[in-house]
Formats: structure tokens, C-alpha cells, sequence
């Protein structure tokens, strides 16, 4: 095994505007000897079916991709941002390819997008609702994942009380109750409501 070496080159710009600021980014990634982890047990058909983490270097692994953001105020109650993610990779085939088998760039959406809006409804009361959509992607065990969009919702509140700042929020995580797994085989929940509260000495 090889170790990982990589040359990595960001860059990006910020435009603001008078209700309107943009931000662009973009990133390349430059690997040589990638460290591959397969993590996945070889089937009987294969060798011995013995568990193994099939770690592999691949010779040369290119990821690329960019980033597009816009942030909107409207007066002081209204807060708006809209981001999206392209990202690929290629990658030097190793020979050693199998079914079962898979590249950890691999794993990667090709497109995502979030979306987060904020309105105060009283002094110090935020009401938000997020969204974001992630693409298809492959999977560990060989299965393509479907692409899914999932909605957040909640409330904060700021107040002060004996010199020091607090914040007290509500939320529903997944409030439409989508059927969705971020990693293979495990399902999210459908629905996650939550309380919290913070203090700012």
C-alpha cells in the first residue's frame, strides 16, 4: 500500500450586491495512489468469503466540481439563500474490478441543490423553512440510490435575561415524511421533531 498524495486547487469569488450576494467556488483534486476502501465482504463465488476491507491503492483519481450561491435580503425580515453543488470524478481503472467492488468517488452526487428561507415574525422570531435535494447516486452494495427531497421546518426565538443572551428553537426535520437513505441500507427516520435551547455568556 501507497501512501496518498494529492494536489488540491480552490478558488472562488464573493459579489455583494445591494440585496443580493453571490458567491461562486470551484475545486479540483489531484490524486495519486487514492486509498480505495471497498469495506464489503467477498461472496463465496469470489475466494474464500472471508470478511476483508479490500483496501487497494488506485493509481491516479481526479474529483472537480463547483459551487453557485445566492443570499437575498428583503428589509429585515426576510433572508433567503439558494445553493447548488456540481461534482465529478474519474478514476484509472485497477484491474481488480469486480461486482462487488466499488470506487469510494463513486458515492458522490452529481447534483445538489438547498434552499433556506427565514422570516421574522416578531422581534428576535425566526421562522424557517429549508429544503434540499440530493441526486442519484451508486451505493456500496452495487444498487443505485434514488435521488430525494426532504423539507425542514422550525422556529427560534432570541431573548436576553440577566446579561446574557438565550435562544430557544423548535423544529420538524423531514416534516413531509420522505423515504429516504443517505448511506445504503439505512433508512432515515420519517419524521424528526426536536427542542432546544442556548446560552451566549
Amino acid at each position: 500500500m501507497d501512501p496518498e498524495s494529492a494536489w488540491e486547487y480552490e478558488l472562488g469569488i464573493i459579489q455583494d450586491f445591494k440585496f443580493l450576494t453571490v458567491r461562486a467556488a470551484g475545486w479540483y483534486y489531484d490524486i495519486d495512489d487514492f486509498i480505495n476502501d471497498n469495506g464489503i465482504t467477498i461472496p463465496p463465488s469470489e475466494g474464500s468469503g472471508a470478511g476483508t476491507d479490500c483496501l487497494c491503492n488506485i493509481d491516479h483519481v481526479k474529483l472537480y466540481g463547483g459551487e453557485l450561491e445566492a443570499t437575498i435580503k428583503l428589509g429585515d425580515r426576510f433572508r433567503a439563500t439558494a445553493a447548488y453543488v456540481y461534482q465529478r470524478h474519474s478514476v484509472n481503472d485497477t484491474g481488480y474490478e469486480h461486482g462487488w467492488t466499488y470506487y469510494l468517488p463513486d458515492l458522490l452526487a452529481r447534483n445538489k441543490v438547498k434552499l433556506l428561507a427565514r422570516y421574522m415574525v416578531w422581534e428576535d422570531g425566526w421562522f424557517q423553512l429549508s429544503s434540499r435535494y440530493v441526486d442519484a447516486r451508486k451505493s456500496q452494495r452495487g444498487e443505485g440510490m434514488s435521488p430525494y427531497i426532504t423539507v425542514d421546518v422550525g422556529f427560534e426565538q432570541k431573548f436576553r435575561f440577566d446579561q446574557m443572551e438565550y435562544v430557544v428553537s423548535i423544529f420538524c426535520n423531514n416534516v413531509t415524511g420522505e423515504d429516504y437513505e443517505e448511506i445504503a441500507g439505512y433508512e432515515m427516520p420519517e419524521y424528526v421533531w426536536g427542542f432546544q435551547v442556548g446560552v451566549k455568556f
